[in-house]
């Protein structure tokens, strides 16, 4: 009896053991250090829910949201930050002339969220929160300008009719700390409305003809500084009758409504993920692989998009990643900022629709590879994942990455989430019908890919090589035999259902973009877009390919976790058979003296 007790509590212990090596989460976890990244608060919300889901599996991401101008600054310097987020990059036409610091060794960027630049508020009227706010783009430059400074005024009452706003000073929030999307948002108001920004730039002592990571409120009496977006959003919570400018997701971390916005169709839209995946289409990347700012964005176009979807204030946020050891990242830094950010561009991008971003497209998450393969100190695991990813995509094997916008079936430069995004209202069957053509969804800005590999980015530090001007929209096409995918040849000229007149798009969906021809040039006082001139046409056709969706299976190592496990799993082994085996041995040798 005391035999057969003995085995069933071995073979219990040899169970649990089992158990053990048959690994409990990421296999990698125990061999992944602990590392740090720095900058954008704009894209804040993402790297908390990223850090989350990768201490849920055992690797520690310390990430702090000081802003994107902070955190570049630091990783240049090597200060503290293996990796950096910014919506900007460190040279070029968008970069901030006051951020002059070079990054002394090779990095590379790659887009990790996209969002759209959301305006809360906080407005009652009647006694209650009002949350039915419109506003067209010239509206926000007035107010963000300073020129527009109550609440009832009539160009803001235009586009409120019935409602009674009320008499009562808009206190305008702004960014106190160096923030891209201050920069980007400036940059707009630069390209859109050049006048309102002089304006602007006059009165807090700016440079009228670039766009500044920092927005003094100088003398402008209605304008209140606050750090970090956070810090903006936590104030506007708190301040009646005030408006800022952040991420969409701070509208609801704080509970707060944002103004529908109205688009170059007239609609008025707000921020959604889908939203927002409507609008980057639109947006020019940079596809010079020689370039420091390869998959860098040029936002021009997406502010004068006319899909009647669009919401015009989206952009995507980059991390900054190091493509050498430096002071602050070794290669073993190297290998959990590989594996974090693989996880961040697939599995984890499920996480961003909820929280108020939206999921980064097939074509841009092919391209973060490209740069995530450079990271010193990659294991072979992470590589795997990604050439898996890769080779399911363009040769459609298998695809182990579960991030929402891969689908069975679809082109690396398409958006299901386009697809599936809903027409405003007033939008009729004519009105979405040259948005619903065979070439919906599809970004012909951006990295194209065929039957092709990803081969890493070249970036070379700052100090030792002559910058590249950007060159956004030169594409890319792959070498490969796939199908030929979605073209499109149809140029929409504004919806006779729409709420407010438009003047002709200049972004066709799909593959081609037309123009229109030359003559006079007239601009529209809301949106700020001029239209007449001269223009050109250009078609770009992209492969057909195929993508199954699959969770990124772990990596190979052991976690803290399963240490402990298996040293348990010994003591108990020992104490139930050995112990006793132990003991028996000797009371025999005993009785036999």
């Amino acid at each position: 009896m005391r035999r057969r007790t003995r085995f069933a509590a071995g073979a219990a212990a040899l169970a649990g053991l089992g158990l053990i090596f048959s690994g409990v989460g990421p296999a990698s976890a125990a061999s992944y250090v602990r590392i740090s990244g720095e900058g954008s608060s704009w894209a804040g919300l993402a790297w908390s829910d990223f850090s989350s889901n990768a201490q849920r599996q055992g690797v520690t991401v310390d990430y702090t949201a000081n802003g994107s101008s902070q955190g570049r600054d630091d990783f240049a310097r090597q200060t503290n930050a293996t990796f950096a987020d910014s919506e900007i990059p460190f040279k070029g036409d968008a970069s901030d002339p006051q951020d002059t610091t070079a990054v002394p060794f090779a990095y590379g960027m790659l887009p990790v969220v996209a969002g759209g630049t959301a305006f809360m508020y906080n407005l009652p009227i009647g006694g209650a929160q009002y949350s039915g706010l419109k506003l067209t783009m010239a509206n926000i430059a007035k107010i963000f300008s300073g020129q527009v400074t109550n609440w009832d005024d009539p160009s803001i009452q235009a586009n409120n009719p019935g409602v009674t706003l009320p008499n009562h000073t808009i206190d305008v929030v702004a960014r106190s700390d160096g923030s891209g999307a201050t920069a980007q948002f400036k940059l707009w108001m630069l390209r859109q409305f050049p006048a309102d920004y002089a304006y602007l730039a006059g009165h807090t002592g700016g440079d009228p003809s670039h766009a500044s990571s920092y927005f003094p409120v100088g003398s402008l009496s209605n304008f209140t500084a606050q750090n970090g977006s956070t810090g903006s959003s936590q104030f506007v919570a708190n301040t009646a009758y005030s408006i800022n400018y952040d991420e969409y997701a701070y509208a609801s971390e704080f509970h707060l409504p944002v103004a529908s916005i109205r688009n170059q169709a007239g609609f008025y839209v707000q921020p959604t993920p889908k939203a927002v995946a409507v609008a980057l289409i639109a947006a020019k990347i940079n596809t010079n692989q020689n370039d420091p700012n390869y998959l860098s964005q040029d936002l021009s176009n997406v502010y004068t998009y006319a899909d009647p979807r669009a919401y015009p204030m989206s952009m995507y946020s980059y991390e900054i990643v190091p493509h050498a050891v430096n002071a602050v990242t070794s290669a073993a830094k190297g290998a959990t900022l590989a594996w974090v950010s693989t996880q961040a561009l697939c599995e984890w991008q499920r996480d961003m629709g909820p929280l108020g971003y939206s999921p980064l497209p097939m074509n841009l998450v092919l391209a973060g590879f490209n740069q995530l393969l450079g990271i010193p100190g990659i294991d072979a695991a992470t590589k795997a994942s990604i050439a898996s990813t890769v080779k399911g995509v363009l040769q459609s094997g298998t695809n182990p990455c579960n991030n929402p916008t891969f689908q069975p079936g679809d082109d690396p430069s398409h958006n299901v989430l386009v697809d599936t995004a809903p027409f405003p209202a007033g939008c009729n069957a004519a009105c979405e019908a040259p948005w619903r053509q065979a070439g919906k969804g599809v970004n012909n800005n951006g990295p194209q890919y065929g039957t092709t590999t990803v081969k890493p980015a070249q970036n070379t530090p700052q100090n030792t090589t002559t910058q590249q001007q950007n060159q956004p929209g030169t594409n890319t096409t792959g070498t490969g035999t796939g199908k030929t995918g979605r073209t499109g040849t149809s140029t929409p000229t504004g919806s006779s259902t729409s709420p407010a007149t438009t003047t002709q798009a200049t972004n066709a969906p799909g593959g081609t973009s037309t123009g229109g021809g030359g003559g006079g040039q007239s601009c529209d006082a809301d949106t700020g877009v001029c239209t007449g001139g001269d223009s050109t046409t250009g078609t770009t056709t992209v492969a057909n390919v195929q993508a199954v969706p699959m969770t990124i299976a772990a990596s190979d190592g052991w976690t803290g976790t399963q240490w402990i496990g298996l040293v348990f799993g010994l003591l108990v082994f020992a104490a139930l058979i050995v112990a006793p085996a132990l003991v028996s041995a000797a009371t025999r040798g005993g009785g036999g003296k």
